[in-house]
């Protein structure tokens, strides 16, 4: 359901909201700025009037044109990332599958007065069990999600609550971490406390607050102090990196983000973005994420600039460009606001507050909405139309590609553009076989 926007549940309203438009469209047909002005002493509200019935008239469109997609049987896959989604899920279900509230109220067994107040209220007052009933009568599968956010969570290596073999030793080892240790792998379990307490010692100057977002399928596991150790890795390598241009956060101007994205047509596209970055004070690492970490990027603010770290855990050019802008919006707005020095995502993760924003921004500076309103791939979804809409734009068609699939929320389409396989090959340098 559009955000802020009333949702047409029934033809009633439907035909309801159309008569409204149509009134109000005839309204501002006749809206005369100067004489309402006259009348009421002021052109300026006169014209915020005017702004006001505009606002009405696009809400009201937006309405219309949500019920009538959902009836036309277009949408066919709906997505919830959390609870909090699933009743606007389920009323879209329902008039996609030209059900009318009547007819769930039978298929359930109940009347059609309670489904009416259900919607009404956005199943405020409806039960669990009610849900799941619901959402079985419309062929509805419903994921368990175990979700969890830690913000500003601190890291002290003299913690002593810290299970020093819960770290993951083993990768640690094999990607060589323990730069002084000659012992075989054996050795270093058996030494893990020394060797993960001096790496993090090494690696840090203080202790360090960071935020995570993280979001794992039941029955899946997130080890924290497989993040502590992915962290500690990248900002190793970032310390090693030394960077002769002093970071400025006045740089990430709308037309330094546009000046990036233009870089992703290029063949080299990604290694270029690492090179840009560097000319700005900005540093790029690619550290492979460790098992259970869940990881796909990162930002963090050391002493002599900031670090974007990423996993490349989904090895696709149109995640690798969102990714990218996602964390780098994060330093733009976010970054040594308070305690927070870093911030890790995983971008399948429930978005809340500086994460939606990141979301939000990010997209718009790949492709802005504006732009996007009437791009023909919205509607015409091939890859002629995209790669002839990314051209014209100016960027990556993978880019274009990965949108729809996003918006649409189906993922079997367009798997020739988005770039698949094509971003590990860029970094040679880096050993993604572990």
């Amino acid at each position: 359901m559009l955000e802020g926007i009333s949702m047409i549940t029934n033809e009633r309203q439907y035909k309801i909201t159309k008569n409204q438009l149509k009134k109000i469209e005839k309204s501002i047909d006749s809206f005369n700025i100067k004489k309402i002005g006259m009348s009421i002493g002021s052109e300026i509200l006169a014209k915020a009037e005017l702004d006001a019935v505009l606002s009405e008239q696009e809400n009201l469109v937006k309405q219309i044109a949500e019920y009538e997609i959902l009836k036309s049987g277009a949408v066919d896959i709906f997505r919830a990332s959390s609870l909090k989604e699933l009743p606007s899920i389920l009323i879209k279900a329902r008039i996609a599958k030209n059900l009318s509230q009547k007819e769930l109220a039978e298929l359930i067994g109940i009347k059609e007065q309670q489904i009416q107040r259900y919607e009404a209220e956005q199943y405020a007052t409806a039960n669990l069990t009610r849900l799941a009933q619901v959402a079985k009568v419309l062929e509805l599968n419903i994921s368990e999600i175990a979700e969890f956010n830690n913000e500003s969570e601190s890291v002290d290596i003299n913690d002593d609550n810290i299970v020093w073999d819960q770290f993951p030793v083993k990768e640690m080892y094999l990607r060589n971490w323990f730069e002084d240790f000659n012992g075989t792998l054996s050795d270093a379990i058996n030494n893990s406390e020394e060797l993960v307490k001096n790496f993090i010692k090494n690696t840090y100057y203080k202790p360090l607050f960071y935020a995570t977002r993280q979001r794992i399928r039941s029955g899946g596991k997130v080890n924290k102090y497989a993040l502590i150790a992915w962290q500690c890795g990248v900002v190793n390598l970032a310390q090693k990196e030394k960077i002769s241009k002093k970071f400025h956060k006045s740089v990430l101007t709308n037309k330094w983000f546009d000046n990036l994205i233009k870089l992703s047509v290029k063949e080299d596209g990604p290694k270029e973005a690492d090179q840009y970055l560097y000319k700005f004070g900005i540093r790029l690492i690619i550290q492979p994420h460790l098992p259970q970490s869940h990881l796909d990027g990162a930002v963090f603010l050391l002493r002599d600039g900031p670090v974007i770290g990423m996993t490349l855990r989904y090895d696709r050019l149109d995640n690798f460009w969102f990714v990218l802008f996602h964390e780098l919006v994060h330093l733009k707005k976010h970054i040594h606001k308070g305690r927070i020095e870093g911030i890790i995502d995983n971008l399948e993760a429930d978005a809340d507050d500086i994460e939606k924003e990141a979301d939000r921004e990010a997209g718009e500076l790949l492709i802005s909405s504006i732009v996007w309103e009437t791009a023909l791939p919205r509607y015409v979804q091939n890859e002629n139309t995209v790669r002839d809409f990314a051209y014209k734009i100016g960027v990556s068609p993978a880019i274009v590609a990965g949108k729809i699939r996003k918006e649409t929320g189906n993922y079997t389409i367009l798997t020739n553009i988005i770039g698949q396989g094509e971003v590990r090959k860029k970094f040679q340098n880096i050993d993604f076989s572990y």
